[in-house]
């Protein structure tokens, strides 16, 4: 009689520090979910004050077509693009080793990648047929990401010329 109720006794105490310990894990999890990013929109992309840097040059045309501008975190430069005809695309520029992929982005996410040489910068493509697509390249303190969720059929190609040779920022 006593060994039983010694028996439920542990029982009871195993399930309690289970229970404690699923809901440190579940709550663990969830802090580390809430850690939002930041984004400031600003009406230019000049981030002297608050990353150090500026752009002196970005495209914006009747078919490159710019919508909103950000700093994520306060150190990464986002400009939303509206591609004629109605596609999306998301350019990133931030001081090297400062630059932040986002989050969908990972690399195993790719079919294809490769390099090849712009104005004399080695620029890196990453594609996935009819989905995502991504082109990463550097220039003297930055680095730079053009970012597409659903790009048209050889839209990065064409769009990878036009924003290598004209995105720049200076400190």
């Amino acid at each position: 009689m006593v060994e039983s109720i010694w028996f439920v006794i542990v029982l009871i105490l195993l399930a309690i520090v289970s229970v404690a310990l699923i809901l440190m894990i579940v709550l663990h999890k969830d802090l580390q979910g809430t850690g939002r990013e930041t984004r400031t929109q600003y009406l230019t992309p000049n981030y002297t004050e608050s990353a150090g840097f500026r752009l002196t040059a970005y495209p914006d045309n009747e078919l490159v077509i710019l919508q909103r501008i950000w700093l994520i975190e306060e150190s990464i430069a986002a400009l939303d693009y509206s591609i004629v005809p109605g596609r999306y695309m998301t350019l990133f520029i931030a001081k090297r080793g400062k630059m932040r992929f986002p989050d969908n982005y990972y690399s195993d996410a790719f079919e294809s990648v490769e390099q090849y040489d712009i104005g004399g910068l080695t620029v890196t493509q990453s594609q996935k047929a009819g989905r995502r697509a991504a082109v990463y390249w550097v220039r003297g303190d930055f680095e730079y990401l053009i970012y597409s969720e659903e790009p048209e059929m050889n839209m990065m190609n064409g769009l990878a010329y036009y924003f290598v040779n004209n995105t720049r920022a200076e400190s």
